[in-house]
């Protein structure tokens, strides 16, 4: 690249968690480029979350229909970036479509991997790293931003908050917290890419009723729109109480709604990846996926079975029986809970030690 690009273009990825592993690289490419004014091109809702991104100047959210309706949408958002004149488009996402946007609205400059049948759209192809094995997916799209120039590696995930999104979180759960001496504890039980990767609603629903009974903690379940019956269920099953807002959040009060917990349990999923992003210590639990290759970020502790179909990477259980879930009990999960919990109380007492 002959000069530093004055405009840039970084096409972002689909799913909320991949989006959240994907912070790490969009950092280190406003360190590489401080000057120049990036834009994030990412679908929406994902886009909500990155309003208040200080990696990047503007969001563009985008929503592209199924069917020839679809054609419409990509042709408009074509003409839509052609009259931006970005002067490099960053490609996150594997997809052919990902590549062929920029490069039909002229982009100059094209970076992303070389595969799928991609090569010839792009002006840089990077040839894809082998994933290692235990290798974290967050580096994938590092080693796609150090083609660009050298970078510092760190995987750096912290998302900003809105602030709107804050006040609401804190309206809505603050009064539950108060009624209760122990611990804000989230529980999300959903996971959008598939049924393998959910421990079971009645485990959480237990686990649920102890923390409440042993520890004194106020619960708050939480999910996206399609899991609004399976939250409603579990929050019904641990007690009136609890507060389900399964459903009930934009993108940003959700991430603000994490942050304000002192804990999440949660399966592997989006959600997940987003508490991490705003700092919340985690207990997940882990089935069908490998925890080397997504776990999060900050104090976590996951909690899974050695199971010898896992990690199978499916969504939906090939043995039917999803043993890797039914293996993980809540006594397992319990014992991690109150070890984080404790673990946060040290860390408070040494900090407020003279």
């Amino acid at each position: 690249m002959a000069k530093d690009p004055h405009k840039i273009l970084i096409r972002g990825v689909n799913w909320i968690g991949d989006a959240m592993m994907t912070i790490p690289a969009m950092r280190a490419l406003r360190r590489l480029f401080p000057e120049s004014q990036t834009t994030l091109l990412i679908n929406d809702p994902a886009g909500q979350l990155f309003q208040s991104f200080s990696a990047v100047d503007r969001v563009i959210g985008f929503t592209c229909r199924p069917g020839m309706s679809g054609v419409t949408d990509r042709l408009t958002l074509v003409r839509k970036l052609r009259q931006c004149r970005f002067d490099l488009c960053l490609i996150l996402p594997n997809s052919f479509d990902s590549a062929l946007i920029p490069f039909l609205a002229a982009i100059p400059e094209r970076v992303g991997f070389d595969r799928d049948g991609r090569g010839l759209l792009l002006t840089q192809p990077v040839p894809p790293v082998a994933r290692a094995e235990g290798r974290h997916q967050a580096y994938h799209y590092l080693d796609l931003v150090s083609a660009l120039g050298p970078i510092e590696s760190t995987l750096n995930m912290d998302l900003d908050l809105d602030e709107k999104a804050r006040q609401w979180a804190k309206e809505q759960l603050d009064p539950l917290k108060e009624r209760r001496q122990g611990p804000l504890i989230g529980l999300n039980p959903g996971a959008a890419y598939g049924p393998a990767k959910r421990w079971f609603p009645e485990r959480f629903a237990a686990l649920g009723r102890r923390l409440a009974a042993e520890l004194d903690a106020a619960i708050v379940v939480v999910g996206g729109p399609d899991e609004k019956g399976l939250g409603a269920s579990i929050a019904g099953a641990i007690g009136p109480e609890v507060l389900d807002l399964s459903g009930r959040t934009s993108l940003p009060q959700l991430a603000a709604a994490l942050a304000r917990c002192d804990l999440i349990v949660t399966n592997d999923s989006g959600p997940m990846h987003l508490a991490s992003a705003v700092g919340v210590p985690l207990v997940a639990v882990f089935g069908p996926t490998d925890p080397r290759a997504t776990s999060p970020m900050g104090r976590h502790s996951i909690v899974r079975k050695e199971c010898p179909c896992a990690p199978c990477l499916e969504r939906i259980c090939p043995r039917g029986d999803t043993l890797c879930m039914a293996l993980v009990e809540v006594d397992d999960v319990l014992p991690a809970v109150k070890d984080i919990l404790r673990e946060g109380e040290k860390r408070e007492d040494k900090s407020a030690a003279p």
